[in-house]
């Protein structure tokens, strides 16, 4: 894909019914100093409240630098993100969700530098700071973290922020057609980058991640957020069946994990239906283990009196952490 614009990075921004979010989000990414001219693309999916007007003010006043579609009819967020992702022009796109904001004003700057002596990555992320709104809690992403990884690394776990990440635009041509099909972009869309180079961590935080009730992840139950993730990782296996059976092998063994929550989850809620579906979709990526195999690996395993109170302290632990959390401020450009 070339760009004959100049443009170093497109910023791809998704907005739906935003209004108490967008302005701090676009605000953060209009305050960034780069050396190089970047540009922010806004898909508003035909916001019913004043996020639309907010992102047209703004527009208004960077016409310029500022691309603004105001949808008139909402398309949900995967034709939202395909359709807003086809108009970015930049060399290196950067993600930053309406609800989402950067907390430093060489964020761009820094990725950016990396990438442009760093050929052989195609991504680089950092450290972001998860902001629980409804329990004013915080916490820093990416413990123990790597500083280098690959798709391998990727295919077992998404360890990536969206509003962290930086990536080349183009890797990998046109979005597959079965692009459109999973729920959530993010894990689908680094995979496809990473078929193409290294990833890089930054352990700089440089963004706040908000988690809210109303965000669609937020409001996705434990059953839902766990489908969400197999299908996606269903579409991914079929796409790397052929082409990397590394990737493959590391995604079904990620799938079969993911399927075995589910099954204890279904279990706790007493749903045999739910349970049998599952595990028919276990056994479809594990054709060498039978169902006793899979009603054996059900079972919780027991804990050992060590490991009970190693849970309990850890608890304890994270519950003084949030405490603390609450009377940090939040980090603003």
């Amino acid at each position: 894909m070339n760009n004959n614009t100049g443009l170093k990075v497109s910023v791809l921004m998704l907005t739906y019914n935003q209004e108490r979010y967008i302005n701090e989000a676009i605000r953060s990414v209009m305050l960034q100093e780069t050396n190089f001219p970047f540009e922010l693309v806004i898909g508003n999916d035909a916001s019913t409240d004043c996020t639309g007007t907010i992102c047209a003010d703004w527009q208004k006043k960077y016409p310029e630098q500022i691309v603004l579609f105001n949808r008139k009819k909402n398309l949900g967020l995967q034709q939202n993100f395909i359709q807003t992702y086809a108009q970015c022009r930049g060399q290196y796109i950067a993600i930053c969700e309406g609800d989402d904001f950067w907390t430093d004003k060489r964020k761009l700057q820094i990725q950016a530098n990396f990438l442009d002596t760093h050929p052989d990555y195609s991504t680089c992320f950092h450290r972001v700071i998860n902001y629980y709104e409804d329990r004013g809690t915080k916490s820093l992403s990416n413990g123990g973290q790597k500083q280098d990884t690959d798709i391998s690394d990727l295919a077992r776990s998404n360890y990536i922020s969206n509003v962290s990440a930086l990536f080349r635009r183009g890797l990998f041509g046109e979005l597959p057609e079965w692009f459109a099909r999973v729920s959530t972009y993010d894990y689908a869309i680094h995979l496809l980058n990473a078929q193409f180079g290294k990833i890089h961590y930054i352990k700089r935080p440089m963004a706040v991640y908000r988690q809210h009730g109303k965000a669609i992840w937020s409001e996705a139950g434990t059953d839902r957020k766990l489908d969400i993730a197999l299908v996606v990782r269903e579409l991914l296996m079929d796409y790397f069946k052929e082409r990397r059976t590394d990737v493959y092998d590391n995604l079904r063994q990620s799938h079969a994990q993911i399927c075995l929550n589910l099954i204890r989850h279904y279990t706790g809620k007493g749903q045999q239906e739910q349970i049998e579906h599952t595990e028919k979709r276990l056994l479809q990526y594990q054709p060498q283990w039978t169902m006793e195999d899979v009603k054996r690996m059900e079972l919780p395993r027991p804990q050992s009196t060590t490991q009970r109170l190693a849970g309990f302290v850890k608890g304890m632990m994270k519950r003084g952490r949030a405490a603390v959390s609450r009377m940090i401020p939040l980090p603003h450009i």
